[in-house]
């Protein structure tokens, strides 16, 4: 049976987690054309739409913090071009870095990897997939640099207008 104290404390981790959703929703709800996604690591990613051609914006910090990592998104439309823009900076300084490499790959969800989309090496500020089927989907940038520093932005298919 477990003591008073820590089911207070269990109830107060809860009562905390509940009102921190409640302030993300409102703040998702009160800005025009913008999402709160969260990844697996419950970092929040916010994506701004800037058109009809629902272009987004995502940025996060790199697992082990030395990147600040942008993804300008394109073209959201299942069985159209997709294309991702990336743009690596350093994490302190905010200077973006030129010629870095890593690898690129796509899940469907946060754990399918789907077959032919593990790019390894590769150096291009851009990258297109073509994307079938609507859905959540996961963009993993990892191996950055040569490092064991990686990044997950999860997408909507097609993205989430409001």
């Amino acid at each position: 049976m477990k003591s008073k104290k820590i089911i207070t404390t269990e109830f107060a981790i809860l009562a905390v987690l509940a009102l921190m959703l409640t302030i993300n929703s409102s703040f998702a709800q009160s800005i025009n054309k913008t999402d709160i996604i969260v990844d697996e690591e419950r970092e929040v990613k916010n994506y701004s739409t800037t058109s009809k051609d629902a272009a987004a914006m995502l940025e996060g910090t790199s697992k082990y913090g030395k990147y600040k990592v942008q993804l300008n998104w394109t073209t959201d439309n299942t069985g159209k071009e997709n294309v991702f823009t990336i743009h690596f900076l350093d994490a302190k300084t905010g200077i973006e870095l030129p010629g870095v490499t890593y690898f690129i790959m796509l899940f469907k969800g946060e754990t399918s990897l789907l077959d032919g989309t593990i790019r390894k090496n590769q150096t291009s500020s851009q990258q297109t997939y073509i994307i079938k089927d609507e859905g959540i989907y996961n963009l993993r940038l990892s191996s950055i640099d040569g490092s064991r520093e990686k990044i997950d932005f999860l997408i909507q298919i097609p993205l989430r207008q409001q």
